[in-house]
């Protein structure tokens, strides 16, 4: 009798208890974790307040703020959380990946979860429409805001490839500078210091990878119910980080 089918079925049923146990695990943490925010909101206060000192005397605040989203779902009102957090903290830009362009094609979505949300003299500025312009002296917080996806990743060194292969410029004009400046001319925002990656695994997705050279990557299982006192935690951790080029 061939061993053949036998191995398919344990095959079968080991990859079928392991996917229950990674459902039941999940759903373990994500009711523990609902537990924990309902018997700690006073503690939670307290330790809030506290790391929003600490990153005060730190000073250090990224620039330019990059959220993965991974393989997840997008979720419009905690990305306008995210949003609301980042004009609170003084980030001027923020960035969010979806490799699969879902947010580019439902932008009015989040739109409107982020407008729900601001103050009168908060201001929103979009990238991510080609071609697109704003204009300076807006009185209040004002954050920049580009919504990504893999057309602006690994393609987009494809394109400068071709445009510089049909170009006139002599080889010894191409330089790394050289690069560096027309990927950032593409890419509009200064590269981000931080990222926050979404899912169990960090995975860049083909994220533009010119542009995450001395990105600090910090990940949370997942951006859903996301809190904002996880928030100030990964600043608090970027903030105690030192950050080198090419090191």
């Amino acid at each position: 009798m061939s061993s053949g089918p036998l191995y398919k079925v344990l095959y079968v049923l080991v990859h079928s208890i392991f996917t229950v146990y990674e459902w039941i695990t999940d759903a373990l943490e994500r009711i523990g974790s609902v537990f924990v925010d309902f018997c700690h909101g006073f503690f939670n206060i307290q330790r809030r307040n506290y790391l929003k000192n600490e990153i005060a005397k730190k000073n250090k605040i990224p620039k330019h703020l990059t959220v993965l989203l991974g393989r997840e779902e997008p979720s419009f009102q905690d990305l306008a959380n995210i949003v609301l957090w980042c004009l609170a903290s003084r980030i001027v830009f923020l960035s969010f990946y979806d490799h699969r362009g879902i947010l580019k094609k439902h932008q009015d979505k989040l739109e409107k979860e982020i407008s729900k949300k601001l103050q009168h003299n908060d201001h929103v500025i979009w990238h991510n429409i080609p071609g697109s312009t704003y204009k300076n002296g807006f009185v209040g917080r004002k954050i920049h805001i580009k919504l990504l996806s893999q057309d602006n990743g690994k393609t987009s060194i494809a394109n400068l490839a071709q445009r510089l292969s049909k170009s006139e410029s002599e080889i010894s004009d191409i330089s790394i500078p050289f690069v560096d400046h027309a990927l950032q001319k593409d890419f509009e925002f200064p590269d981000p210091e931080m990222g926050i990656s979404c899912g169990k695994y960090l995975s860049f997705i083909n994220y533009p990878p010119w542009q995450i050279r001395v990105t600090e990557f910090l990940s949370i299982k997942s951006h859903y119910r996301f809190r904002y006192r996880t928030f100030l935690e990964l600043l608090y951790v970027y903030g105690r980080c030192e950050q080198r080029l090419g090191k």
